[in-house]
């Protein structure tokens, strides 16, 4: 049986990237930034339109701080007061439990392709690992009220936090991508698609590669050493030795204590006598021991993935331009494109909702209605104010480019009734995606994806209704053998069977007769002449022309006799000639019509009538060429 072999994807700055994303943290764009994890309920609050919540409190405690305000002396678990007296323009917003939640998820949603098992929480050591039970940001979120109400400390390395972890089972996965190695590689490139940066380590067990991944020799400068990233099958304790006691599943305090001793790494602690070190190590007295035997059972939790794929991102600050909402939605569609591609799978439609600051939303509704004070409706008063729309398309489509286009020629053309608060974004109607296959017969080739993109801008432009392929149907009447169908998967297009069993440039059947010429093109109304004969003066669009020929073509007796309107029509081909004398047509051979000398090309032209047999009166219906 194959040793067990699991990766853990540790992302140190994801609450910052998460701020970032939603837009500059600044006014100047460039300020550090402090972030302080819970506030669901407030959070939710501001989406929903309700007041804005109040400011970090002073005695607040900070959780996660980035690069530039960790030089300037901001640690996490300072107050917002102390580091406010290091960092005067210090920036400092709030990430809830869900954000966190979500963006793990996306991070294991993309990591499944390449493994067996995808996790964002572990199981209890001797339990069966089961999906299920309370979410997981609403038990971090009552462990964090626990731990707030007890005064106990505000963060942990181990435990209840910090919230950044990813793991992955590939256990006898990663030859399929040509080793270990080779899948950090491939992980390190998904994972930095959705917009963040990770540190990775494989391990037998979840806690020794997240150890890896935290405190390895590679966390130092963000990049990724093999030797130091990778620890061999059944090598976990040697891997574990260099480094630091922090490391282990211990407490702060505990940890504090043995650096005070000298017991700076953890091989320094495996030297050491087992029953004087468990008498030291507190309540995880028994995990610790086990880590540093090099055994790591714990179980994952797998991780379900959602059938929609959805993103949401709120605003600290309303934002009022079209830009600054098509910027989110950029790396929105990105994050999205990744996951359809983790997946194997392509969206048809895109369904957003960007939510009004409530009050401004009210205030200029109640303007335009002229009272200054309107009364919201039950969806409003339910959800809040919002903008809601979705865009079709024709072809699914999983490419960021292809799915921002269409977003963008629709939110051009829309006016914001008041500040936007957040975006939601939903993809549905997800269906597996194309693969086309390489083109190696040919030096150029056109992208097989250019067509349906080109599609999806301009159904959100012109209205998906307007958009289509036209198809033959099966009818007798001309008018009625083609249709504007909508656009399906090529394909699809491609195994469906033609129409009337014709197909482009077929012979003709032995025996059979060539069909009656066709308009080329149809009028929307046809165009009354009343009765007409050779020599009969019309008149067309204002111009007066001449029947200089008639040509029988064809007879439909009584079609669509079941309809209450029965059709029954003599079709004909006359030659219209305007203008002096030298214009009327002449015949070059049978079947074909041209002008004589010296007529100019617009003074004439075959057009196809037909004549209603139970009136006896002419209409004009298109026009050969």
């Amino acid at each position: 049986m194959a040793m067990r072999r699991i990766v853990a994807i540790v992302l140190p700055q994801l609450a910052c990237e998460l701020v970032k994303q939603r837009g500059p943290v600044s006014p100047s764009g460039k300020a550090p930034l402090a972030v302080i994890l819970g506030g669901d309920d407030e959070r939710w609050a501001t989406a929903a339109g309700r007041p804005e919540r109040e400011p970090p409190a002073p005695a607040a405690v900070i959780d996660v701080v980035d690069d530039e305000a960790r030089r300037y002396g901001v640690r996490p678990g300072q107050k917002v007061v102390e580091a406010a007296a290091l960092v005067a323009h210090l920036a400092i917003h709030r990430v809830t439990f869900a954000e966190i939640d979500a963006a793990l998820g996306r991070v294991a949603e993309v990591a499944l392709g390449l493994g067996a098992t995808a996790s964002i929480q572990l199981g209890e050591q001797g339990a069966p690992s089961r999906a299920g039970g309370a979410r997981p940001g609403a038990q971090r979120a009552s462990r964090a009220a626990e731990r707030a109400s007890s005064g106990a400390a505000a963060r942990s390395p181990w435990g209840d936090g910090p919230y950044d972890t990813v793991w992955l089972d590939i256990t006898g996965a990663s030859h399929l991508v040509g080793g270990e190695e080779a899948l950090l590689d491939e992980l390190c490139e998904r994972v930095a698609a959705l917009g963040h940066r990770a540190r990775l380590a494989i391990a037998d067990g979840p806690r020794l590669a997240q150890a890896l991944a935290r405190f390895g020799a590679h966390a130092a400068d963000g990049g990724r050493g093999a030797e130091a990233s990778i620890a061999p099958p059944g090598k976990g304790a040697e891997a574990l030795g260099p480094l630091p006691v922090q490391a282990l599943p211990v407490e702060r305090e505990v940890a504090s204590f043995l650096v005070r001793l000298g017991v700076l790494r953890v091989e320094d602690l495996a030297r050491l006598p087992r029953a004087q070190v468990a008498a030291r190590l507190g309540p995880r007295t028994s995990e610790v021991m086990e880590l540093l035997a090099g055994r790591d059972p714990v179980p994952l939790l797998p991780f379900e993935v959602p059938r929609l794929i959805e993103e949401e991102v709120l605003f600290d600050e309303p934002i009022e331009s079209a830009e600054s909402l098509l910027f989110v939605l950029r790396g929105m569609t990105s994050r999205i494109a990744s996951r359809l591609a983790a997946r194997g799978e392509a969206c048809g439609r895109l369904n957003v909702a960007i939510a009004y600051d409530r009050s401004i939303a009210r205030l200029r509704q109640g303007e335009r209605e002229g009272d200054g004070s309107a009364e919201p409706s039950p969806e409003e008063e339910e959800r809040g104010p919002s903008l809601r729309f979705h865009v079709d398309m024709p072809v699914p489509l999983s490419d960021a480019g292809d799915l921002l286009r269409p977003l963008k020629a629709k939110l051009e053309r829309i006016e914001l009734a008041a500040p936007a608060v957040g975006v939601h974004l939903i993809a549905s109607r997800i269906t597996r995606a194309r693969r086309v296959q390489l083109d190696l017969s040919r030096d150029r080739s056109a992208d097989p994806d250019s067509l349906p993109a080109l599609l999806a801008e301009l159904s959100a432009e012109i209205g998906a209704e307007r958009v289509g392929v036209l198809e033959i149907a099966d009818a007798h009447r001309p008018e009625a053998r083609s249709r504007l169908a909508p656009a399906a998967d090529e394909a699809a297009a491609r195994g469906a069977p033609r129409a009337r069993g014709a197909e482009p440039g077929a012979a003709i059947p032995d025996g059979g007769e060539a069909p009656a010429l066709e308009p080329a093109r149809l009028i929307a109304q046809p165009i009354p002449l009343g009765r007409v004969g050779r020599g009969t003066i019309v008149a067309i669009d204002r111009h007066l022309y001449a029947i200089e020929r008639l040509s029988f073509v064809m007879r439909l007796d009584a079609v669509e006799w079941w309809t209450p309107t029965p059709a029954s029509r003599d079709y004909a081909r006359a030659w219209l000639v305007s203008g002096s004398p030298s214009g009327r047509a002449v015949q070059a051979r049978p079947g074909e019509l041209r002008p004589r000398d010296g007529a100019s090309a617009s003074s004439c032209g075959e057009a196809w009538i037909y004549v209603d047999r139970a009136t006896g009166e002419a209409f004009l219906q298109g026009w050969c060429e």
